[in-house]
């Protein structure tokens, strides 16, 4: 399966974000989030509640991932999690299949999410303000997920949204937010266009 880079966004290098080597954090992470999901999956509608929990609180966005994939997905991607566990150091342009390729989105895209989490129990006052989010950001360690924070109000708009963090992965992988959405729930839905969406996200 070939990349295609759809867009490219001043500031953003899609060749950066691809050549980068997840390294065995984030791929031990995405080995575990396809254990629970395949687990949620095989457990009767009573016993989920605990796996539900943990899901959404470990790897935000996975319960939707998990609805919309279906089981043999689920295991398609839990067997590439493992190989790219198995190969941490290789970049995320060498895994060219499309499970692997999810699987390589998906922990960035969690992580991004994540940070919204946290900004938005550190500062409740200002948890829709993108300028405070780039500021907060800023402050931390976070240059690898968010690389020139300052961009984010410029690229995202001034209200910061879950969307925001699909959004910012669009750009730094190259890609249009519907060819992202594809790759990450396999299928196309309403979620694909909003009417603030910023126009780079859906090319004509």
């Amino acid at each position: 399966m070939t990349l295609t880079i759809r867009v490219r966004v001043p500031g953003f290098d899609p060749d950066e974000f691809w050549q980068t080597a997840p390294g065995r954090e984030p791929w031990q992470a995405m080995v575990d989030k396809y254990t629970v999901l395949a687990q949620l999956a095989a457990l009767p509608e009573h016993e989920r509640a605990p796996t539900l929990r943990e899901a959404a609180s470990r790897w935000p966005g996975s319960l939707r991932e998990g609805e919309l994939i279906g089981p043999e997905r689920v295991d398609a991607r839990a067997t590439a999690a493992a190989t790219g566990l198995a190969q941490p150091e290789r970049p995320r342009a060498c895994w060219t299949d499309e499970p692997a390729r999810a699987v390589v989105c998906w922990a960035t895209l969690h992580l991004l999410i994540e940070d919204q989490l946290r900004f938005r129990a550190a500062e409740p006052q200002h948890a829709r303000d993108s300028e405070a989010f780039a500021r907060w950001i800023a402050a931390r360690d976070a240059s690898e997920r968010w690389p020139d924070p300052a961009r984010i109000p410029t690229l995202l708009g001034p209200k910061l949204r879950v969307r925001s963090a699909y959004l910012w992965l669009a750009a730094r992988a190259g890609l249009d937010l519907p060819s992202l959405n594809a790759l990450l729930l396999a299928r196309a839905g309403h979620w694909d266009r909003r009417p603030d969406d910023p126009s780079w996200s859906h090319p004509s």
